[in-house]
């Protein structure tokens, strides 16, 4: 009964969708590229290779999926990988990779919207990364005989499946799982009540952690960054400044009011969610009230650093977490909290707004004591200022982190043991 409500629902959402597309460029700009994307794959075939596909809601889930592939990959040379995606933050220039053989944004969850997709590749097995579990996609699978999981499975306290209405469409949208491995063991306590007991559940980790590691430990900066740090090497020997990653509109606000209530020596490199000219040009005067102001492409070799250091140029954040002494991550005032386990990695005490129950790793973190989640701009400046003035308290949080961090390393080579072996393959 509750499949029959559900599907009512979506029912409606896809004609009103429809409609508005007559008159909506966006909406039909939108609908248009994912209907062309998903046509693209089936000029492609598996060519009698074994089938897997992973599913990622969005950029996050992506890079956990990447991992798993990774390993995949290693291990089998027989494959033929299926990569979708739901969310439109996820690039279609990411499509260019060339781990998955194909790629496409999944369509809206009508009941048979996958049914050419299973009978054209005929997938072993499924992969849906940490939460993005859509009913019919999960029954298709199901009845088209293909094995799925949930990995690095998430479900925070606050999550609106917690609902009554949706707690019970995802309970009999769970009983189609093969298996279910959460992130960490302070989440599977919440799947309990959803999940029977032929499912098979066990904690496996969050191949998220390997993905960062392995980015951090193999990649490089931006070459202009490689050169600052060189340049500044007196500078970093002495000062660890605080990094201010992927801020938005509000994060900036926030941090002016404590600029405004406090006064420390501290240095900061902050790092715009997105280079707005506008926004930068309205808040740089206001920031030149507090201290020096620099902008990292226009800075000269001569002059010394400024009080704040403003990145406008891509591929350096992940890699600037390694000078700083602790780190705010943008987003979780606005829609859902950027990656935390960079500075994490790095062994830095984290510092967020609210919306982080999207992220396992941040409530994790949050849990063992290693983020600081504020809820407004005066718990905002409150736990700021704290994290500011206790040193030891910052090193023992960051030393917390990175251990959660290194200990949770492995997961992608756990599933791929747990689920071939139960899959016989």
């Amino acid at each position: 009964m509750v499949y029959f409500f559900y599907n009512t629902f979506v029912f409606i959402i896809y004609f009103v969708l429809k409609f508005l597309s007559l008159f909506v460029k966006q909406i039909k700009e939108e609908l248009s590229k994912r209907e062309r994307l998903l046509k693209q794959i089936f000029s492609k075939s598996a060519d009698g290779k074994t089938v897997i596909w992973l599913h990622a809601a969005s950029v996050g889930e992506l890079d956990q999926a990447r991992a798993l592939t990774e390993t995949i990959r290693k291990k089998r040379k027989d494959v033929f990988i299926i990569q979708s995606v739901f969310s439109s933050s996820v690039k279609e220039t990411t499509f260019s990779d060339p781990l998955a053989d194909v790629y496409f944004y999944l369509p809206l969850d009508l009941p048979h919207a996958y049914d050419s997709i299973f009978q054209k590749f005929v997938p072993q097995v499924l992969f849906v990364m940490a939460w993005d579990t859509w009913p019919n996609l999960l029954k298709t699978a199901n009845r088209m005989g293909t094995n799925t999981y949930l990995a690095c499975a998430s479900l925070s306290s606050e999550s609106s499946r917690k609902n009554p209405l949706i707690r019970s469409l995802t309970k009999a949208s769970f009983r189609y799982l093969t298996g279910i491995y959460p992130s960490h063991e302070l989440m599977a306590k919440e799947f309990k009540g959803l999940v029977n007991e032929t499912i098979d559940f066990s904690v496996l980790g969050d191949t998220r952690f390997e993905s960062v590691l392995g980015k951090l430990e193999t990649k490089s900066p931006n070459p202009a960054f490689t050169k600052f740090v060189s340049d500044q090497k007196d500078f970093l020997s002495k000062n660890k400044p605080i990094i201010l990653g992927s801020t938005y509109g509000i994060c900036e606000n926030h941090f002016m009011a404590y600029l405004k209530e406090h006064t420390d020596d501290s240095y900061y490199w902050i790092f715009p969610h997105k280079w707005e000219t506008e926004r930068m040009d309205h808040w740089i005067p206001k920031l030149k009230e507090f201290g020096t102001v620099g902008v990292f492409s226009k800075l000269k070799p001569e002059e010394p650093l400024p009080k704040f250091l403003l990145f406008d140029q891509m591929g350096i954040l992940a890699f600037a977490y390694r000078y700083g002494s602790f780190a705010y991550v943008g987003g979780a005032f606005t829609h859902r909290v950027h990656n935390t386990i960079e500075p994490a990695a790095l062994g830095l005490a984290v510092i967020t707004g609210p919306k982080i129950s999207n992220a396992p790793e941040a409530i994790v973190m949050q849990e063992l004591g290693g983020l600081f989640k504020t809820l407004n701009e005066a718990d905002f400046i409150q736990k700021f200022q704290l994290l500011v003035q206790n040193k030891s308290l910052q090193e023992k949080m960051g030393n917390g982190n990175r251990n959660f961090v290194v200990e949770n390393r492995g997961a992608s080579e756990k599933i791929y043991n747990r689920v071939f072996s139960d899959a016989k393959n």
